[in-house]
Parts: structure tokens; sequence; C-alpha cells
């Protein structure tokens, strides 16, 4: 229960972080716009804060397309084969995906060291905050595999990893319906 209620708080961070770095995105770009033509001006710092927060929002992002089983997934072959040639395409899959985190830790370790005395010439940041989410990409996305994992060996009806999201929405239901019957009732 403790570790549900902390992978859905860790969710809703992400979610938040995520429309955070959106609206910010949004409000820069079309400030600068709306200066440039209007004004013949410009934010000085709106390009490169604007490209740091899409390298962000992109990398977080796909942890949260990942913890939600979002991904594009192609399941029809799999779907045909047996619970435990399955359940092994599941290991070997999710042993591929946690070597490349692996590797995203590794390679954005080493990018991070290096460009910590770079900065950027407007924004005077360290490009240590560009390449600093590839840590961050690499150690979420490799605890929310091996969570994709753990549930998916575990599913009675064996290892589903894409769903159609109407067919998921279909399943939640129920599950939302009672959780707002139970809200109701306090």
């Amino acid at each position: 229960m403790k570790t549900n209620r902390l992978g859905r708080a860790c969710v809703r961070v992400l979610e938040i972080v995520i429309v955070a770095c959106l609206a910010v995105m949004a409000v820069l770009v079309f400030g600068n716009v709306v200066l440039r033509y209007g004004f013949d001006s410009g934010i000085a710092l709106s390009e490169e804060l604007s490209r740091l927060l899409f390298v962000w929002l992109i990398f977080l992002g796909a942890i949260l397309a990942s913890v939600q089983h979002v991904h594009i997934g192609f399941d029809s072959l799999v779907d045909k084969l047996p619970l435990g040639l399955r359940k092994g395409l599941v290991l070997l899959t999710g042993a591929l995906m946690i070597a490349a985190c692996v590797m995203f830790l590794i390679g954005g370790w080493e990018q991070t060291k290096i460009n910590l005395g770079n900065s950027y010439p407007v924004l005077e940041v360290s490009y240590a905050w560009l390449y600093g989410v590839a840590l961050v990409f690499g150690a979420g996305m490799l605890v929310a595999i091996v969570n994709n994992i753990w549930h998916a060996l575990r599913g009675a009806q064996g290892p589903t990893l894409t769903k159609d999201l109407g067919d998921r929405i279909l399943d939640k239901m129920p599950e939302v319906a009672s959780e707002r019957r139970d809200e109701g009732r306090r």
C-alpha cells in the first residue's frame, strides 16, 4: 500500500514538473514572439531556457509514458505465444532496456562531469543541467522498467505491458467508481 502511494506521488510529481516545463516554455516562446514582432525586442534567455526545458520535458515524459504503459507496442505476435514464451520475451526485452538505462547513466554521468565548467552564454548556467537529464532519465526508466517487468510477470493473465488505451480505461472504470464511492462516504 505504501509503495503504491509512493508510486502515485512520484507520478504526480512527474506530471507537475512536465506541466510546469510546458507552461514556462509556452509563456517564454509566445512572449518572445509578441515582443519581437510587436515591439522589436525580445527576451534574451528565452531560446536557451526553452531548449533546456524542452529536453527535460521529453525525457521526463518518456519516464511517465513507461510508468503508465502508453509507449507504442506491437504485441499481436506476442499475444499468440504460450505464457512461458511471453514471460521469456518480457525478461529479454526488459534486460535489453535495463542495459540501455545503465548506458544512459554511465554516459550521462560522464557528459555531466565534462560539462560542469561550460555554461550557456546568456542563461549562465552549466551545461551539466542539459546532460544531467540523462541521469534522471536512466534512473527513472530503470525503476519503471523493473516495476513493469515485476507486474507483468506476476500478472494472472500473463505479461501484458502493452494494452490498448481504451481497454485500460474500461478496466479502470470500476476501480475509479469504487474509489469515488469510498470518498463520498467519508
